[in-house]
């Protein structure tokens, strides 16, 4: 994930959790990622088509997850685009300023629904394109491990922060305010929200990007066609009780207009406030579920 994490909680509680919790992270970020090399993804990705693999069930879980947003964003949002990132130069991990590679003469095919899940932990490979969960598996790292400490340690209050996507509880009167970057200074803060209980994702194109060869590009593909989106949108802040939903709805910001924006976070989250940064525009709140 190349992410630090920072965790908040009482003081009272005991460092119990600690162990665990470094155990979880970077168990993730060893075995789901595309930059490691036989791991469990690695495995999943390589199988022929037609093969079958079971994983663990946590990664079945996630992928499971990935999937359902991937069917309720008619595929704009996909956890199948590793082939696709690879091809515009996205083969190394961040920081990196050039591709080391030219993209490829043919492009990869997008074929529709490219891994089966047969239950049982069981996944078919059904066509030539390989996963890459990104931002989508530290969400849920981080919302799996904000449960557990919500109910095992810290039911009073707690904050995971990776990376400035959050997952936060409060069962009393703790309130926190989390700020949101400026999309070209992450120094310096251009809008906060306070809240109690849920979570912020935030997508920005300007510090995941770079060249290749005379094209300028950056990591939000379009699902449906693997091609870099092509928006206004310079980075964009989702609220929803769901972390996972808010990583989700953040890259949406980039291949939705806004009327398709509303009506998606209006039929797949409850309430939700999203910021979205375009180029030459005044930012402000838009809110659903909320009268």
């Amino acid at each position: 994930m190349n992410t630090e994490f920072y965790i908040a909680m009482p003081k009272v509680v005991h460092f119990v959790w600690k162990e665990k919790a470094e155990k979880w992270l970077q168990y993730v970020a060893k075995e789901w990622s595309r930059f490691q090399s036989n791991n469990e993804l690695s495995q999943l990705n390589h199988l022929a088509i037609g093969e079958t693999l079971r994983i663990n069930s946590l990664l079945y879980d996630c992928l499971m997850q990935a999937d359902q947003y991937y069917q309720l964003s008619n595929s704009l949002f996909s956890p199948y685009l590793k082939r696709q990132l690879e091809q515009h130069g996205y083969n190394q991990s961040f920081p990196f300023n050039a591709a080391n590679s030219k993209a490829f003469q043919n492009k990869p095919l997008i074929a529709d629904q490219p891994f089966q899940f047969l239950g049982d932990e069981q996944v078919m490979k059904v066509a030539q394109q390989e996963i890459d969960l990104g931002g989508f598996a530290k969400g849920y790292a981080i919302e799996k491990l904000a449960n557990w400490l919500e109910e095992e340690i810290s039911p009073d209050y707690g904050l995971i922060d990776g990376g400035g996507d959050m997952k936060m509880w409060s069962s009393g009167d703790k309130t926190w305010t989390i700020g949101v970057a400026d999309a070209w200074d992450i120094d310096k803060e251009i809008s906060s929200i306070k809240m109690k209980t849920g979570a912020i994702a935030t997508s920005n194109r300007v510090y995941r990007s770079w060249t290749q060869g005379t094209w300028k590009k950056h990591h939000l593909l379009n699902g449906q066609t693997g091609e870099i989106a092509n928006t206004e949108v310079l980075q964009a802040s989702v609220v929803t009780s769901s972390l996972c939903d808010a990583e989700v709805g953040a890259k949406l910001c980039f291949l939705m207009d806004e009327r398709e924006l509303q009506q998606w976070f209006e039929n797949n989250c409850q309430h939700s406030a999203r910021f979205i940064v375009k180029e030459g525009q005044v930012a402000n709140w838009r809110m659903t579920g909320v009268k």
